[in-house]
């Protein structure tokens, strides 16, 4: 191939210069990535945790009652990320010593949610004192859900209950160890990777009026029931990938193409460029409007692109000089430096960026 220094020197600039700028992105995405992923699994783990815990019972001035909260989930439903949503049929029960009109079963909350049905399947009162009541709920929960990860995510999904009648200074939860999770649950696209409980002090920035309110602020006990769920595998991010990658395939073949076929290089670029913007729409429709959200779906869309917008640039560059020199040589070694370097980089990019979001 007959190729001034000149023109090779050209050429090893323009390979690095790639080659860096796709080093650069898969570095900075990379990064973000991982750190979405380790800050997602350390914010799960926080919220369970009573360490530095800002919000503290009042100062017991008066008796309170403690009330033991158990639930047994049997299952969670119509999951929608997009919607922002969840909903569950769980039993859920309250057992205490004292007296029976406390009635916690009545005066409960699903605090972020909302009970959709209610029914009291078992009630005891027992003359020492000892109380028990358990309801079937199905309820409807609004979650917002970390999309930065999105496609290979792990979610923390909570179901809160509070009593809306008797704050901390009245009544006080605690958790059942008999809490439990139907082996059963099945939800489309996740597995369950383990739950807890916890009971801590919801305080909320404002006494409501209240006549026998003290202080700025009033406390009630919060029971949490917290799931863990996982994304196994990478089946889902390859749905959404592969029209991405098919896309830039399809622009990668303009360059295995000559010059003066110019109609053929703009229908293969234009094709690849609607492709990724195309499967844009699509993916859109997974995450919630107008969510303000950067993630993983956008670093795709942004890195197909960019490697299509590079080929078109190319191919009009290789086109030009086809026009004016005919340097035949050099246009050929023009298009498979690009072809390589592009190639290389949309691939590497491709494999870090799913290793640096998945939790194993």
């Amino acid at each position: 191939m007959n190729i001034t220094p000149q023109q090779n020197r050209i050429l090893r600039l323009g390979a690095g210069i790639i080659i860096l700028i796709y080093l650069l992105l898969t570095f900075f995405f990379g990064n973000f990535l991982s750190e979405a992923r380790h800050g997602s699994l350390t914010m799960h783990a926080y919220q369970l945790t009573l360490k530095n815990l800002k919000t503290v019972y009042p100062p017991k001035k008066q008796d309170f009652t403690e009330v033991k909260v158990g639930t047994y989930l049997e299952n969670i439903h119509n999951l929608s990320i997009a919607n922002s949503s969840f909903s569950a049929d769980l039993y859920v029960w309250f057992s205490w010593k004292g007296a029976k009109e406390l009635d916690p079963g009545e005066t409960f909350q699903v605090a972020g949610g909302t009970i959709d049905a209610k029914e009291l399947s078992s009630e005891h009162h027992l003359a020492d004192g000892r109380n028990y009541q358990r309801y079937k709920l199905r309820i409807t929960m609004n979650k917002v859900f970390d999309i930065r990860r999105l496609s290979l995510e792990d979610h923390l999904i909570r179901i809160f209950i509070e009593d809306k009648k008797h704050d901390a200074a009245t009544m006080r939860y605690v958790p059942d160890e008999n809490s439990a999770i139907a082996p059963k649950i099945h939800i489309p696209g996740f597995t369950v990777t383990g739950f807890d409980e916890v009971a801590k002090p919801h305080e909320y920035k404002s006494t409501f009026s209240s006549p026998n309110a003290e202080g700025l602020s009033r406390v009630f006990s919060e029971y949490t029931l917290a799931i863990a769920i996982h994304r196994p595998g990478f089946g889902f991010y390859l749905k959404i990938f592969l029209p991405f990658f098919l896309s830039v395939v399809l622009g990668l073949m303009v360059l295995t193409t000559t010059p003066d076929m110019v109609d053929l290089r703009m229908g293969l670029a234009g094709a690849a460029f609607f492709g990724v913007m195309a499967n844009t729409y699509v993916i859109s429709a997974l995450v919630p409007p107008e969510s303000g959200t950067f993630g993983l779906l956008d670093i795709l869309n942004i890195i197909s692109l960019f490697s299509v917008i590079l080929i078109v640039a190319g191919g009009l560059i290789a086109h030009k000089l086809e026009v004016k020199n005919h340097h035949n040589d050099f246009i050929v070694a023009f298009d498979r430096m690009l072809l390589y370097t592009i190639g290389m980089g949309y691939l590497t990019l491709s494999i870090v960026l799913p290793l640096c979001a998945y939790s194993f």
